[in-house]
């Protein structure tokens, strides 16, 4: 048997100790995966030969025998089926999750609930969900990111994030950060109902992050002598910025959004809006528009993208 580069050792004879061990290696890869398994196959009738009867040619090279009857390796392979066989059981899980989440929105609708299978899709390893509908409590999935298993960054070191369930009827400040940011996705199931009763559950880095907009100041700091448009600023806003981000959820870069800005007031006013200050902007929808996520790409060249957070939520 050569599972390593030992062709080239010297044959050795086998004890009564190393034949025994070698038959019990032979049946554990038989239950394995990985190279070591072909050759479990290939020598398992040895398993049925004792020591008495061992062939007089039967010999091993050192260095494959220590890697055939290696436990580490046998360990690893194992952990390898059980990991496997983890993510396959979650991955239906959680396609079970967004059924129930998907009839439990239908439900809210109106609607006839659907109980045509969603494509399956891989997902990361995630631990056993709990039901994933039952009456009217919702699926044991954060309302936010809509993920029952989340990990973050914490000091260097990366930590799970827990679920926690609303306490408090209208769940803090979630009612009403959803209100502002018009995001359906929550306030279908939320609005006008009592958090507590219907199991509301969510990652609190999630919380923290959809809702710190309000502690920010109501009013925008602006520049002495800087111009505001603020007639079309809002033509802007509807016209770009509520249809095409916010209803069409495209995706567009920062640079192209203060270039329609400054057309508009160019076309409609006559006026050079050119010098008008991308941050500027930017500040103001940052303030107008909390739905909205500005994100730097990982290459310098390249202008931060625009996009409603629900298109961060679902991707």
């Amino acid at each position: 048997m050569h599972t390593a580069s030992g062709k080239h050792e010297e044959e050795r004879d086998f004890t009564f100790t190393r034949w025994n061990t070698y038959r019990e290696a032979i049946t554990k890869w038989l239950g394995l995966h990985g190279e070591s398994r072909a050759l479990a196959e290939l020598y398992q009738h040895c398993r049925d030969i004792k020591f008495d009867n061992v062939p007089e040619d039967a010999a091993f090279h050192p260095t494959c025998y220590i890697r055939f009857i290696d436990k580490r390796r046998m360990e690893q392979a194992e952990k390898r089926i059980a990991r496997e066989k983890t993510k396959a059981e979650n991955t239906e899980e959680h396609v079970e999750v967004l059924q129930g989440l998907r009839t439990f929105t239908s439900m809210l609708q109106g609607e006839p609930s659907c109980t045509k299978e969603i494509p399956m899709k891989k997902f990361r390893s995630r631990p056993g969900l709990s039901i994933p509908f039952s009456g009217p409590v919702l699926p044991a999935v954060c309302i936010i990111c809509k993920k029952a298993e989340k990990y973050i960054t914490v000091h260097a070191k990366r930590q799970k994030a827990h679920l926690v369930q609303a306490q408090t009827s209208s769940a803090g400040r979630l009612q009403k950060a959803a209100e502002i940011k018009q995001d359906d996705s929550i306030l279908l199931h939320i609005k006008d109902k009592d958090c507590v009763s219907l199991g509301v559950r969510y990652h609190k880095c999630c919380y923290k992050q959809y809702t710190v907009f309000l502690s920010r100041p109501t009013t925008t700091d602006r520049r002495q002598n800087e111009p505001s448009f603020d007639v079309w600023y809002k033509i802007f806003c509807e016209r770009i910025i509520h249809q095409r981000l916010i209803v069409n959820q495209e995706v567009l870069r920062m640079k192209q959004l203060t270039r329609a800005f400054s057309d508009l007031v160019k076309q409609h006013e006559g006026l050079d809006a050119s010098n008008y200050r991308q941050d500027t902007l930017k500040r103001r929808l940052t303030h107008d528009f909390p739905q909205l996520v500005f994100q730097t790409p990982s290459k310098r060249n390249i202008c931060e993208l625009v996009f409603v957070e629900t298109l961060s939520t679902d991707s």
